[in-house]
């Protein structure tokens, strides 16, 4: 059954592939795998830097049980027509994303259709092409490694399924908590901290943790 017709918001090639891949419940290594491509190369496509070509394309449509049509209807990359080494950056769309509080983002945990824009208390560019975005602070000492004092990370709320080795926020006890997400294919799926401190614990992921939403940048605010 081909998903992509009526699904909304991948206007790029790109975000077509991810939003098959992540519809069929795939990893980027697990399409690699069945296209015969390395994981980057997935992830290359996935954010833009190049397209693939009408072969391999053919190849993912049949992977991700899509229609062939449907995903070369994307918009190109623009870095596939300019090769400037600044044009596919410069030509991006600059998005104002809202930037709110972690007590603020637990009700996207609640309401997946809450709007983050009424929670702003301030906002950040971007140039990022999924539409539901959202910021917010982290000064986490379990995530130190990744994510410094005060950096601002930006949180896709419409992807809440991490692969395996992503950062997400999830809704935790009433809390929402930064972490790397880790799945198993047996299922048994946890949150591990990525610290210079020993003694963060492993969070197992039961029916009691949500995704909020999956990490897509940071950005070190001085």
């Amino acid at each position: 059954m081909a998903l992509p017709q009526t699904a909304p918001a991948a206007r790029s090639i790109g975000e077509r592939i991810r939003q098959a891949r992540k519809a069929r419940g795939m990893s980027q290594s697990d399409l690699a795998l069945k296209v015969g491509v390395s994981q980057p190369a997935i992830a290359n496509w996935e954010s833009g830097v190049h397209d693939p070509r009408r072969l391999t394309l053919a190849k993912l449509a049949d992977a991700l049980d899509s229609s062939l049509d449907w995903l070369a209807a994307g918009d190109r990359s623009s870095a596939e027509s300019d090769k400037h080494a600044a044009a596919a950056y410069i030509r991006r769309p600059v998005r104002h994303v809202p930037v709110i509080s972690l007590r603020a983002a637990s009700l996207l945990a609640q309401d997946a259709n809450a709007d983050p824009h009424v929670m702003a208390e301030d906002y950040i560019p971007v140039t990022l092409g999924p539409s539901k975005l959202f910021a917010v602070f982290v000064n986490d000492p379990a995530v130190d490694l990744a994510f410094l004092p005060d950096t601002v990370v930006v949180i896709d709320y419409e992807d809440r399924t991490p692969d395996d080795g992503d950062f997400c926020l999830a809704h935790v006890n009433e809390t929402p908590v930064l972490r790397r997400w880790r799945g198993g294919r047996d299922g048994a799926a946890r949150l591990e901290p990525c610290s210079r401190e020993d003694g963060h614990p492993v969070i197992a992921v039961t029916r009691a943790v949500s995704v909020i939403g999956c990490v897509r940048v940071s950005i070190r605010v001085h």
